[in-house]
């Protein structure tokens, strides 16, 4: 709607506002330079039609109508173009200045204003350092936040009025200024110095630690002041960058060292001090990206976890197979990461061991699948393998050994019609239910337990 059209006539406002307060209505229209009356006057040019209807209001509309003394307008169109208009700069800064909680509460309920100045204004609201949901105020902001930003609202009703909606739209969000604004909110500032943290608040502090498009200012405050149960969870993030790293380190916290030791993209000056304290050597060797002085450090202390690690290079490779050990060879025919070439050379030592870890392999060529099948001890190990082909899961189906059949029951690529099977003898049963592919079959088509 262009506001430039009602400018300088005067309209008539039947019933009431809605997105805008009276008084706040009629100040938008006095800056637009539009005049506004409650009763009809031969200067009227349009006919507002406002919600809640009295009824002589109701049948001056019918009158109006009737006689199509004017045009008409519903009030939700006049509204939706007169916050459009509103410059947010000034109103955020009159809304700080005046410290006008109900006039802010009133525009950040309003569902016309654009979501750049909504989340300005909600930095604004006094949460009086209580929760989300703790008084009325706070309810109908967080109520309003989620309404806003959540996809599909519409198909979830009342979704607004439970922590669970903040948690979902935090997950669901593509957008890291929303991210950010949450996390500098009052309730969750409070919640990540509090000792104790109601458990709904708790599951939205990690949603927000671990989301991909949580800024660097929020994982800064984390680090901050967080406890380490929530730094733990910041140093799974594979994006956290060195700086963050080595502060995480410095801590000297054995749980969050713990798991910064597990983080793929863990700093390889950090990872090879870790090594020289002996701090968690065996997670650093399967994970961390290698160079060939690290590599060289961890081949003395820890080769068997090392052959795990998927970073290994050619040549990596080669210096392992040298070791000639058989544990350290066992492990390396486990790792999914290594060539063709070398699944053949470790299939060639013709180790029992060796052929055990290689049948589990996901990534092993099918030749040497097949191959591998023809030994009887091996079947379990290929029972529990994802990529063994349907035919031979079918073959091992028929066997009489307990751990093969567990390993079927267990792997989700086996057959429905095998787990079907395998449900009905006791011994397997919780094993299929625990399937995730027959949880899905049975989800999808809807035929129950039996």
């Amino acid at each position: 709607m262009n506001l430039d059209a009602l400018k300088n006539q005067t309209i008539l406002l039947l019933g009431k506002t809605r997105a805008l307060e009276k008084q706040e209505f009629l100040s938008q229209l006095k800056h637009h330079k539009i005049n506004c009356v409650t009763e009809l006057t031969d200067d009227v040019s349009c006919i507002i039609e406002g919600h809640m209807l009295n009824p002589l209001e109701q049948d001056d509309i019918e009158e109006f109508h009737s006689n199509q003394r004017a045009p008409f307008l519903h009030i939700s169109k006049l509204e939706k173009a007169l916050c459009e208009e509103i410059d947010s700069t000034k109103l955020h800064m009159s809304l700080k200045l005046s410290s006008d909680e109900e006039r802010l509460l009133a525009f950040i309920k309003n569902q016309f204003i654009t979501d750049e100045l909504f989340l300005r204004l909600i930095s604004l609201h006094d949460w009086k350092n209580e929760s989300f949901f703790e008084n009325d105020e706070n309810r109908d902001v967080t109520a309003a936040l989620i309404s806003r930003f959540y996809a599909d609202i519409e198909k979830n009703h009342n979704v607004q009025y439970a922590t669970t909606g903040l948690l979902h739209l935090i997950l669901q969000t593509e957008k890291p200024e929303l991210i950010e604004v949450i996390s500098n909110l009052q309730p969750i500032r409070k919640a990540l110095k509090d000792k104790e943290i109601e458990n709904g608040t708790f599951k939205v502090l990690q949603v927000i630690a671990l989301h991909p498009l949580t800024p660097e200012s929020v994982i800064k405050m984390y680090i901050k002041n967080a406890d380490d149960v929530l730094k733990a969870q910041v140093a799974t993030r594979d994006d956290l960058s060195p700086k963050f790293q080595e502060v995480l380190y410095q801590e000297k916290s054995a749980l969050v060292n713990e798991v910064l030791a597990n983080n793929t993209n863990l700093d390889l000056v950090i990872a090879k001090r870790m090594i020289t304290d002996a701090f968690h050597v065996e997670k650093i060797a399967r994970t961390v990206p290698l160079d060939d002085e690290l590599f060289d450090m961890l081949k003395v202390t820890d080769a068997k976890n090392l052959a795990l690690n998927p970073s290994l290079t050619s040549n990596m490779i080669d210096e392992i197979f040298a070791l000639k050990d058989e544990e350290i060879l066992s492990a390396l025919a486990l790792n999914e990461k290594i060539g063709p070439m070398i699944f053949i050379k470790l299939h060639n030592e013709n180790n029992k061991e060796v052929h055990i870890s290689l049948a589990q392999n996901i990534n092993l060529p099918i030749g040497l699948l097949k191959e591998l099948y023809k030994k009887e001890f091996l079947h379990a190990s290929l029972a529990k393998n994802t990529s063994t082909p349907k035919d031979i899961l079918q073959e091992l189906s028929t066997s009489e050994s307990e751990e093969v059949l567990t390993a079927l029951a267990k792997n989700t690529s086996t057959p429905i019609d095998i787990l079907c099977q395998l449900q009905l003898d006791r011994r397997y049963d919780r094993y299929v239910k625990e399937n995730e592919s027959f949880g899905k079959h049975i989800t999808q088509d809807n035929i129950g337990w039996l």
